[in-house]
């Protein structure tokens, strides 16, 4: 018998080729499984090679020994009359095309089943990060093809023990790699409330990608075990899952900021950003470095959310601020932190000017000190120079002195940078920065693609820059394709209203939904729009003994009416209470009606509006009939 012969009496071939194809497998499923265990990829590696040194010895064994009935036998002890080897080759055989059909099972679905996800991803990217369909048919200039594939979504790692603060300890340290990657112009991050869309949800990379508009995603995991953690990071290229870079850290709570900025290195360096010592220092000086001032900032930032899903945000809000309280104590340099605490005095003073809760003159003092004080520390810890002026431009709007507005405006929006915003941008919409506002918003929206309030606000000022079409584009989609949110279904109302379209779509006399920012049913400005202003005025009386309606939401009804001289009996007791100059901007913004009061029944805010050298009236993106100034 030949040579060949006897390695195929033996199976020694079989063997052979069943060890190739288990090893296959083998390989497949240790790459999908480990790195979702906290293994990194350096185990994967060591799986290769022991199973590549394996296959010799394989050979080796099937050559020298044989399966008997009676067990594991040397070859040349065994009788041929006797031999089973053809009954083990044909089970051999029978390993080898079970193993094949498996192959080609996983390989169809890793072609059809996740290509089928990622092209439903797709589609949905560009309806929630498209602005127009006109972008689709414009080619990606170099330099945001460069941004689209230096693309990176850090998602909120999953805190595997179960400590009372866990959760809120991973998060935090989440949003310190996020910070620190945000802070290099290379990279497009996607900001906070994004990411964490997805957090405890079972979601594919692919799709999470798609959703978010970035080609890379980093996920991981954190372990804390008194004074030891254990955090896994890995960098995900979404098409086709592949592992960057992955790692784990055994570390004590004193290292693991040395931890967060290791990770944002390498996903920075696997990303091809050149990390210069002034880079490294930007994206050092952008976290929090404190694990229980970071923890309180994340506790705080979950009631600010949860306020501002509510009609109400102020019930909520102090104890918001007491959690950014704890973390500014510790840490007094966290912008966000400075700014969002003083929302709450915000609407302290907004409430008490539209007349729908009074406060006493201490509390009212004491709150604008607190408004004061908390934007000028944000400023100086402000990560550049045009969110700088953002910051003092809001901190102008609550003195008796605009002058400076304007020029801060015209540095806060020449930025490719996504800050948040707050009041003041209702005086830039309103006063002819309202492009500069939309676009700016519009940054924030592919920044930040699931953020409700974004695409409300940008909406907003769309349709003060004469776009209203793209405002009921971009409400339409994110609805259809994200959720429903209350605030972006408002703009879509008066986006309708805008375009005329309102008259073919009944959903305009809905109820209002839950969460609307209308006091008044909203078919109340539907009616003045049709120049019915007895069935307008039968809605608001109704109302008015349903609700108790505010004096800013009654003027902006009164306007929309053509009752000119109780719209400004009404502006004129909103101008003479505390802060009633900036309250009646969101006025302005708010009813989208050019003036809704002469400017001379407000002396007050007409003193703002001349030494800020602002144009009145204002633009009317709707045009109510009755309303004939």
């Amino acid at each position: 018998m030949s040579f060949f012969e006897e390695l195929k009496r033996r199976n020694v071939v079989r063997v052979g080729i069943a060890y190739t194809v288990a090893t296959w497998l083998l390989i497949q499923v240790s790459d999908t499984v480990f790195p979702r265990i906290g293994l990194p990829d350096s185990a994967v590696t060591l799986v290769i090679a022991l199973l590549a040194i394996g296959f010799i010895p394989a050979l080796i064994f099937a050559w020298a020994f044989e399966m008997t009935p009676d067990g594991i036998k040397r070859e040349k002890d065994v009788d041929r009359t006797l031999s089973i080897a053809p009954k083990t080759g044909k089970n051999l055989d029978r390993m080898i095309i079970a193993g094949l059909v498996l192959i080609i099972i996983g390989m169809g679905i890793e072609r059809f089943w996740f290509a089928g996800h990622d092209e439903a991803g797709m589609a949905r990217t560009e309806a929630v990060t498209q602005p127009s369909d006109k972008e689709d048919e414009t080619p990606a200039s170099p330099v945001e093809q460069v941004s689209r594939d230096q693309s990176v979504a850090v998602l909120p790692f999953v805190a595997m023990s179960s400590g009372d603060d866990d959760g809120y300890f991973a998060d935090g340290l989440t949003e310190e790699i996020l910070n620190s990657l945000a802070r290099l112009p290379e990279l497009m991050v996607t900001a906070r409330t994004s990411s964490f869309h997805f957090k405890d949800k079972n979601v594919p990379i692919p799709e999470i990608a798609a959703a978010l508009g970035v080609k890379h995603v980093v996920e991981g995991s954190v372990r804390r075990s008194g004074e030891r953690v254990r955090i896994t990071a890995q960098l995900i290229r979404a098409e086709d899952g592949f592992h960057l870079w992955s790692d784990t850290y055994d570390r004590t709570l004193e290292d693991v900021f040395a931890v967060q900025e290791d990770i944002a290195e390498n996903i920075a360096e696997t990303l091809d950003v050149v990390l210069s010592e002034a880079k490294r220092k930007q994206m050092s000086d952008a976290r929090i470095k404190d694990v229980e001032a970071f923890i309180a900032y994340q506790k705080g930032i979950e009631m600010m959310a949860l306020a501002h899903s509510t009609s109400s945000p102020i019930k909520l809000l102090p104890e918001a601020n007491r959690y950014f309280d704890q973390a500014l104590a510790i840490v007094p340099s966290i912008t966000n932190a400075l700014l969002e605490r003083t929302d709450l005095f915000g609407h302290m003073l907004y409430d008490n000017a539209t007349g729908a809760v009074s406060f006493t003159q201490a509390e009212l003092d004491a709150s604008l000190e607190e408004i004061l004080t908390g934007l000028t520390q944000a400023a100086r810890y402000a990560q550049s120079e045009s969110q700088r002026a953002h910051l003092e431009a809001e901190r102008a709007e609550f003195t008796n002195d605009w002058s400076g507005i304007p020029a801060k405006f015209d540095l806060a929006f020449q930025t490719d940078e996504c800050y948040a915003t707050n009041w003041v941008i209702s005086i830039a919409g309103v006063f002819g920065w309202a492009q500069q506002v939309a676009e700016h918003l519009q940054r924030n929206m592919r920044c930040d693609p699931l953020s409700g309030l974004n695409v409300a606000m940008a909406s907003i000022y769309l349709i003060w820059a004469g776009q209203p079409e793209l405002a009921l584009e971009q409400t339409t989609r994110f609805t259809n394709t994200v959720a429903f949110n209350p605030w972006v279904d408002d703009m879509h109302f008066v986006a309708l209203l805008a375009t005329g379209q309102y008259r073919e779509d009944a959903s305009v006399f809905d109820p209002n939904p839950e969460g609307s920012i209308y006091t008044a049913p909203r078919s109340l400005y539907v009616h003045a729009m049709n120049n019915d202003i007895a069935r307008a005025r039968e809605i608001l009386e109704s109302s008015m003994k349903e609700n108790s309606l505010d004096d800013m939401n009654m003027l902006i009804s009164e306007a929309a009416l053509g009752n000119r001289e109780a719209a400004n009996m009404l502006a004129g007791k909103m101008d003479a209470r505390f802060a009633g100059s900036f309250v009646l901007a969101e006025v302005v913004k708010s009813c989208f009606c050019g003036a809704p009061f002469d400017l001379d029944a407000t002396p007050n805010f007409k003193k703002r509006i001349e030494e800020a050298g602002l144009n009145w009236p204002p633009v009317s993106p709707l045009k109510y009939p009755a309303k004939d100034w």
